[in-house]
């Protein structure tokens, strides 16, 4: 990738604040522009017969509950994806089985 999409300036190679891969970002904009699989990934936390859910901070369907889920990563397995998105959404390490 070598220009925005969203205004045509230059996009060059970082890692955005909060984040922990390098992405295309504009240098004019600041747009992020992520280059993953459109697959979202998730999972059902259980602890003492009980379920982890989180509640919504964004839109869409701001303020609802849902489970910990998100956009894979290339080269991520569905299972990593929900572990790592479970992570970053809950703050809670889970195993898969």
């Amino acid at each position: 990738m070598k220009f925005c999409s969203s205004c045509g300036s230059n996009v060059e190679l970082s890692i955005p604040p909060g984040d922990n891969r390098q992405r295309f970002v504009c240098t004019s904009c600041g747009e992020i522009h992520y280059q993953n699989p459109k697959l979202v990934t998730g999972c059902i936390p259980e602890w003492k017969d009980r379920v982890l859910l989180c509640r919504r901070a964004i839109d869409p369907r701001y303020g609802l509950w849902t489970l910990p889920a998100g956009f894979m990563e290339n080269e991520e397995s569905a299972q990593q994806g929900a572990a790592r998105e479970t992570l970053e959404e809950a703050n809670a390490r889970v195993s898969i089985e």
